[in-house]
């Protein structure tokens, strides 16, 4: 794995946590989750201003594919139909890069919306403690830079709560990047279930 990105990703989650924690978080957020071939890391800090929670967060991708990525977002969400479903919207920013059957290596550089939406079964059956959260971002052609012509992610988790700070979750991930570069076209479309866990203080 390449030293520089591993720096830059971590850089971004402490300049994140130095930068909002003190003055605004509610709460932060801790993430693990891996499988056989992946590694998923984040971090989101949350605090609640005038009935809307407000998320900084930041990701890395940690892959067995020929490709690595990270991310830093922020949102704003609400109950919509109280107590238990949430929609939100937001930005993320992506950074990383990817390599072809041929060895050609390609950047990836986008800022995409974000449309996120939790249901928390918690707030409806006392004593069901499972939390579903999906959320979609798009980043079109104009919003992307470097190699890249187009990014979609597409995540979904299923979140059992043992106790009231952490959860185990179980999650699905779709990654689907457009790159060009020297004439040559290239599209990374990668699936990921993965298994892990989740803190909050």
């Amino acid at each position: 794995m390449n030293n520089t990105w591993k720096t830059t990703f971590v850089l971004i989650i402490v300049t994140l946590l130095v930068a909002v924690t003190p003055c605004l978080a509610k709460s932060v957020r801790l993430e693990l989750y891996a499988n056989s071939e992946d590694i998923i890391l984040g971090v989101a800090s949350e605090t609640l201003i005038s009935e809307t929670t407000l998320t900084f967060g930041a990701e890395g991708v940690f892959t067995g594919e020929d490709y690595r990525f990270g991310n830093a977002y922020f949102t704003l969400k609400n109950e919509i139909f109280k107590p238990a479903l949430t929609l939100g919207l937001g930005l993320k920013g992506a950074l990383g890069n990817a390599s072809d059957e041929d060895d050609q290596d390609y950047d990836l550089a986008a800022a995409g919306f974000v449309l996120l939406g939790e249901y928390d079964f918690r707030k409806v059956y006392y004593n069901f403690p499972i939390v579903i959260r999906a959320d979609v971002t798009y980043a079109p052609d104009p919003m992307t830079a470097a190699d890249t012509e187009g990014y979609n992610e597409f995540n979904l988790r299923l979140k059992g709560y043992l106790v009231k700070s952490a959860a185990l979750v179980l999650g699905y991930k779709n990654i689907f990047v457009d790159f060009e570069k020297d004439n040559d076209e290239y599209e990374l479309s990668d699936d990921i279930i993965y298994f892990g866990i989740e803190f909050s203080f």
